[in-house]
């Protein structure tokens, strides 16, 4: 069975991405349309400024519904009997497909090729997107043509990276990947590790979190195991083991940087585990939405309030807004009360994420989406559960939820949404001189580039509803 709540938060932000990263900089603009550490007019990052915006918020809703979604695809491959260790292979094969996914875009954007003019970046940026297409493909074939279109995105892949290395100078580099995709990565293998070990007992993964916060509390101890467990990576090990082996892979990257598992990634797992743990309580609520629409509304207000506060740095108003939230919620029944069941539990875990996160804001010199503070990562997680509780609520209302229709598609074929402006969309407006046109709208008028940003994220939101209905999804 399907959420719908959860593809509607997951397109939405496949949306956040494509429109945070469309929007022209241009100095003229306000603050909160980009991320509260690049600001207007410089777009310097500056690591030492507090405070979100809802581009900060992107990653962690996405984040958060991955974490929804492993209690129902991985609870269905159990429901049919699959054994731990076939179960254990999908989930490694799965984050062995991101890795390379997320390797591939490293490469092969249009973006990475410096110094080469002309059409050559754009045509092979379609050519990528076909060769993702045919090896993330999950197509009408039959089993041996899907293999073989499997293996032919690869070799496509292959010798658009031998190309860039053999006639255009541009070497391949295993050190070299899309951040985001490299986390997802991550998160898929040890996500899906820990709700398998932890399906029957889920609140056992609390202790999880409580482990991951104290090892990255006391890993600068110097000279003690946790440090020497922080640093610890397997590519890492092999080249101290075998410094003959980086010497030698040196051409084409260096084994003492990130090549998968960076322990910093583990961070994101204070997302992730509330995100199972709504999963969990979603998968077994065989009963209709219990969230009305003053809860809906409540809720709304109270993701808007924190991002908006934070930004603004009005704490005490921020303080007052999640206090008061805590009280309503305590006692439901004077607001809530059609607040009950499994939704409540979700909205009280939510509250409990979000208030953990509002005390942890006086830490580490506030709120930062860079180097993430521990009061970004457990109040991103509230909010994200607050908006699944919301789309909870529309979704069970079929007159409002026919507007999230493109949205939800998006949702259903995340990656396509991810990739799509990049490696088609753009490429296209590129050869048909409309993607200059369009770059240019901001010098004229500063808000026409996000008119720019509106018009790209439609055209991407356009694609991904149209592969969707054809059922053809991205099995990454």
């Amino acid at each position: 069975m399907r959420e719908r709540s959860v593809d509607v938060l997951r397109g939405l932000a496949i949306v956040g991405m494509v429109l945070s990263g469309t929007i022209s900089r241009n100095a003229a603009l306000p603050a909160w349309l980009y991320h509260a550490q690049i600001p207007p007019p410089d777009f310097k990052f500056n690591p030492a400024l507090p405070g979100i915006t809802w581009v900060d918020l992107v990653f962690p809703f996405f984040i958060f519904s991955m974490g929804v979604a492993i209690p129902f695809s991985l609870g269905n491959l159990t429901e049919k009997g699959s054994s731990f260790s076939s179960i254990s292979r999908k989930i490694s094969i799965r984050a062995l497909r991101l890795f390379v996914f997320a390797l591939m875009l490293g490469q092969l954007s249009p973006w990475q090729y410096a110094g080469i003019e002309g059409y050559y970046p754009w045509a092979a940026a379609l050519l990528a997107f076909i060769a993702f297409f045919l090896a993330f493909g999950k197509l009408p074939l039959s089993h041996a043509w899907q293999k073989t279109a499997e293996a032919g995105g690869y070799v496509l892949m292959i010798g658009l990276l031998v190309i860039r290395h053999l006639y255009l100078d541009l070497p391949f580099s295993f050190n070299k990947n899309d951040i985001i995709i490299l986390v997802l990565a991550n998160l898929a293998l040890f996500g899906g590790i820990i709700w398998l070990l932890s399906r029957e007992k889920p609140l056992t993964r609390l202790a999880i979190l409580a482990v991951v916060v104290a090892w990255r509390l006391t890993h600068g101890v110097e000279g003690s195991v946790n440090q020497w467990l922080w640093s610890f990576t397997p590519a890492k090990t092999l080249s101290e083991w075998f410094p003959w082996l980086n010497e030698t892979l040196k051409p084409i990257g260096d084994l003492n940087k990130t090549v998968f598992y960076n322990p910093e990634f583990l961070k994101y797992l204070l997302i992730l585990i509330p995100g199972m743990l709504a999963g969990d309580l979603l998968r077994s609520n065989k009963a209709k939405p219990a969230i009305g629409k003053a809860a809906a509304i409540a809720f709304a207000v109270v993701i808007v309030a924190n991002t908006w506060l934070l930004f603004a740095r009005q704490l005490n108003l921020f303080w007052a807004i999640n206090l008061i939230c805590g009280l309503i919620l305590l006692n439901h029944k004077t607001l809530f009360n059609s607040l009950h069941g499994k939704d409540l539990s979700i909205a009280l875990w939510s509250y409990a994420w979000l208030l953990l996160g509002t005390v942890f804001e006086a830490w580490e010199g506030g709120i930062k989406k860079d180097p993430s503070t521990y009061s970004y990562l457990l109040l991103t997680a509230g909010l994200s559960g607050f908006s699944l509780l919301v789309f909870r609520h529309i979704c069970s209302i079929k007159s409002w939820s026919a507007y999230l229709e493109m949205i939800e598609k998006t949702g259903m074929n995340p990656m396509i949404g991810y990739v799509v402006v990049s490696y088609a969309i753009a490429p296209l407006l590129q050869f048909a001189q409309l993607l200059p046109w369009m770059d240019g709208w901001h010098l004229a008028y500063p808000w026409l580039g996000v008119l720019r940003g509106l018009v790209l994220t439609l055209l991407m939101l356009l694609a991904a509803q149209w592969f969707t209905n054809k059922k053809l999804y991205w099995k990454t």
